[in-house]
């Protein structure tokens, strides 16, 4: 069920994002088309306008693709992945995002893929359900590794039923796999955190965190 909704997901923002700017390139190609023979004076307004949605749907692409296979998790580690996730986040849903990142965690690279898809799935229904306008995103090390995702948007009771709740026990699944505890707090109008811990070596403490406090880039 998990996959099959990652896949729903996919084809969603295929849908949403790439699948537009093609067709808008389509309609801008046209335009400029009948431009070319009536007025190639003006042709330079339709050509900007291809050239714009043709740069952002590469934008889209290139971060679905990252979605799909983030070899940066492999080359530069967790901390980076995590990192681009947050920037893709600032970039296509204006939110403002804000990162406390500690070093860079020494576990294996399937438990950093477990971490960097529960922060996906995580993300994913905030963007879908939350209305949030500020998310955080934290991995610290502190008697195990701490993962936790904070959204300031309209949150919900857990105990009720509400939409997301496939992603939440994706997550949970996950983190169960990895041998780890899963929790999850929510209510009304208070936002929600997702909170991820994993039983390895420490690290910094948590005292700590603020020295690594810093604001998603903007781009």
């Amino acid at each position: 069920m998990a996959s099959l909704e990652e896949r729903r997901h996919l084809a969603r923002e295929l849908h949403d994002s790439v699948s537009q700017a093609l067709y808008g390139i389509a309609l801008g190609t046209r335009t400029a088309r009948l431009q070319l023979d009536r007025d190639p004076g003006k042709l330079a307004e339709p050509l900007d306008y291809i050239m714009n949605l043709a740069e952002a749907g590469l934008s889209e692409m290139r971060a679905l693709i990252f979605e799909l296979r983030p070899e940066v998790l492999e080359a530069e580690g967790l901390v980076a992945a995590l990192r681009k996730q947050g920037e893709a986040l600032q970039t296509r849903h204006k939110l403002k995002i804000i990162t406390h990142f500690g070093e860079e965690p020494q576990v294996p690279l399937t438990v950093k893929e477990g971490l960097y898809r529960i922060a996906q799935e995580a993300t994913h229904n905030i963007v879908k359900h939350a209305r949030a306008s500020q998310v955080e995103l934290a991995l610290v090390q502190a008697d195990g590794l701490t993962l936790e995702i904070k959204d300031d948007g309209q949150g919900f009771d857990p105990q009720a039923s509400f939409s997301g709740r496939l992603g939440l026990h994706s997550m949970r699944e996950r983190t169960e796999k990895l041998g780890g505890r899963f929790e999850l707090a929510s209510q009304p109008g208070q936002g929600t955190t997702v909170r991820v811990w994993l039983p390895v070596k420490s690290s910094p403490s948590l005292s700590q965190l603020s020295r690594y406090n810093s604001p998603a880039p903007s781009s």
